[in-house]
């Protein structure tokens, strides 16, 4: 059996199926020209001749009308246009109104002498056996009425159509010789473009991210094909950055707890201690642990958060019952902090719904709140509005709290980023994931979030959330 990356086999390749079809396509197409040719020339032959026939037979008649009713005259007549048309085999015949021959030339054939008269007057072309003649009627004032007949034999028509034949064979074998070469040409040049892109596609790999395929600038679909992959690859690399820089923010933050818990615990065994000193201790290391267990939970619901977006649980959620029972969450934390905590939403309004994960969203409100609880100062205020929109809904969350510097707000919703470590001094430090948390949700939700601060001022996150 090949191996998976062993070349294929020639007419298992692209070029080689491009080729097949080329040439089958080519050749049946040229057969049928050459058909057509012949079927065509065959045709106008023929239609000529007939022409020919028709025009000697009423020449023929006209003249018979004139010599009536000399018979000898007539058969004078048909005579000398025989005799004129000898070397082409032609015949004549006179036949009288109740069909007997009344002259006929030498090479009348049999057949046509033993067709029979129509009745009527009429003027047709017949084909009989390999004889073809037309006949006209004349009217005679003193008899009846003759019927005249000038055929000739298609011999000579069918060598003429043999003659073409003979011709277009050659024809076609030279298209059968050169069409397979040709389309192998064609099918090289087409896919030699292709055959550029497997080899640089060959050559990537993991730990060469900056890898591109070329852009041939023809703006062709091979262009097109070259500039997806690459932003494919674009996308793939800056996900592999995130992804290593994510690993490594978290071990950063992970260490620093376990570094924390590491050192008391030797300090603690370092000498024996009386019962409250081993109770700070004890107290110490459960705060850190508690920090390392929110820190935990933070990545595990950013990598929940992080994973496609068809692993939703969708459903159709009114906004404004969810941010009421949210806030009720945080209404005791509010009041032991004495900052105020309203909501303003329609709570049974259905223009403030959307579809989405009820949990996420919760989340999502919990986190903005939570944020908003621990830079808010002791009689301060924090609003939560559910405005309805044309398309979607708006989540605000405002609070009156110190405010974020204007330098860090491009960055506040990064990994593991703290706007300001100095005033979280007197509160307790999140993981810096919430707000990355919160884009997460809000972008798996078709929306996004912004932000807007002021220091000294307070902070207000926007969230649209699209209705569809």
């Amino acid at each position: 059996m090949p191996s998976p990356t062993a070349d294929p086999l020639p007419w298992a390749s692209l070029r080689g199926r491009l080729t097949l079809w080329n040439t089958l396509v080519v050749l049946l197409t040229v057969a049928a020209a050459l058909f057509a040719v012949r079927v065509g020339g065959r045709t106008m032959l023929f239609r000529e001749a007939d022409a020919v026939l028709v025009g000697e037979v009423n020449e023929v008649a006209l003249a018979l009308a004139d010599f009536s009713p000399d018979t000898a005259a007539v058969i004078a007549e048909l005579r000398r246009k025989a005799e004129g048309h000898e070397a082409r085999g032609w015949f004549t015949q006179l036949l009288a109104a109740d069909g007997q021959t009344i002259w006929k030339s030498d090479g009348c054939p049999t057949a046509v002498l033993d067709w029979p008269v129509a009745g009527g007057p009429h003027e047709d072309v017949v084909q009989l056996a390999g004889y073809r003649f037309a006949q006209a009627r004349v009217d005679d004032p003193t008899a009846d009425h003759f019927d005249v007949r000038i055929g000739m034999p298609t011999g000579y028509l069918d060598e003429d159509v043999d003659a073409l034949t003979r011709l277009l064979i050659p024809v076609g074998l030279g298209i059968a010789v050169i069409t397979p070469l040709a389309g192998y040409w064609l099918a090289l040049r087409a896919t030699r473009p292709i055959a550029d892109i497997l080899d640089s596609a060959d050559q990537l790999r993991p730990t060469r991210l900056g890898d591109r395929l070329a852009d041939r600038g023809t703006g062709d679909e091979l262009d097109h094909l070259a500039r997806t992959i690459n932003r494919l690859l674009d996308e793939v690399a800056g996900h592999v950055e995130r992804q290593q820089q994510f690993v490594a923010d978290a071990a950063h933050e992970l260490r620093g707890p376990l570094a924390a818990i590491r050192n008391t615990l030797e300090v603690a065994i370092s000498r024996d201690r009386s019962t409250a000193e081993y109770h700070e201790t004890l107290t110490d290391l459960l705060e850190e642990t508690q920090r390392l267990g929110r820190l935990t939970n933070d990545l595990l619901l950013l990598a929940e958060t992080a994973a496609e977006t068809d692993r939703l649980s969708l459903e159709r959620i009114l906004l404004g019952p969810l941010a009421d029972q949210t806030v009720a969450m945080f209404a005791g934390v509010a009041d032991e902090q004495n900052v105020e905590l309203v909501c303003k939403s329609p709570s049974d309004d259905k223009s403030c719904s959307i579809r989405g994960d009820a949990r996420q969203l919760r989340q999502l409100l919990a986190n903005l709140i939570d944020n908003a609880l621990r830079f808010t100062p002791a009689g301060g205020r924090i609003a939560i509005n559910v405005i309805p929109e044309n398309d979607g809904v708006l989540l605000e969350v405002a609070d009156t709290g110190c405010g974020i510097a204007a330098d860090h707000l491009p960055r506040i919703f990064d990994r593991f980023y703290q706007s300001d470590l100095a005033r979280t001094r007197n509160q307790v430090r999140g993981g810096g994931l919430g707000l990355a948390i919160c884009r997460s949700i809000a972008e798996r939700h078709r929306g996004m979030i912004e932000v807007t601060s002021s220091i000294g001022q307070g902070t207000c996150f926007r969230v649209f959330l699209s209705s569809g």
